[in-house]
């Protein structure tokens, strides 16, 4: 008589793999529902656009700033000292428009370098639109003299509000 323990190796192979199934049955079983996902609960909106991206670095009192302003009027900045983030109301939005909008069209070229080299020169930065323009202390044209003194005073007003 033969013991119920004693199982033929073909008998073994086919218990292992009915095992083998029924376990990632059981797997497949519990994980079926972690990955589907239920979408969002609101409609999804586009993020704000990069309005202008402004830094300077350089100057006497060794600025490396760097001030970022998206198209809903969101800041953030990063100076020496901290960063942090701010909101521009809709007054400063509508005059940082017009004044990016007359840079636009005053049909200034990518760089603007000083005439003469200088020890404590301002290095500029402005990504706005589809342009890059680069200049310093001495070499600002005067069509960007309004642009980058409202820059200034914006993130020398706030940067030690948030």
């Amino acid at each position: 008589m033969r013991s119920s323990s004693l199982q033929s190796p073909r008998q073994k192979g086919i218990s292992c793999t009915l095992a083998v199934i029924i376990v990632l049955i059981l797997v497949l079983a519990v994980f079926s529902g972690c990955t589907s996902e239920t979408g969002p609960k609101r409609p999804i909106t586009a993020p704000p656009a990069l309005l202008v991206d402004y830094s300077r670095s350089g100057g006497i009192a060794g600025f490396s700033d760097r001030m970022v302003i998206y198209s809903d009027g969101e800041v953030v900045f990063q100076t020496h000292q901290r960063s942090g983030a701010f909101m521009l109301g809709q007054a400063d939005m509508d005059r940082l428009r017009r004044l990016l909008r007359d840079a636009e069209t005053a049909g200034l070229n990518g760089s603007y370098p000083a005439p003469a080299p200088g020890a404590d020169y301002i290095s500029y930065t402005l990504v706005f639109g589809n342009r890059t323009i680069m200049t310093e202390t001495t070499g600002v044209p005067e069509a960007l003299v309004p642009l980058l003194e409202f820059l200034d005073d914006t993130l020398s007003a706030n940067r030690n509000t948030s």
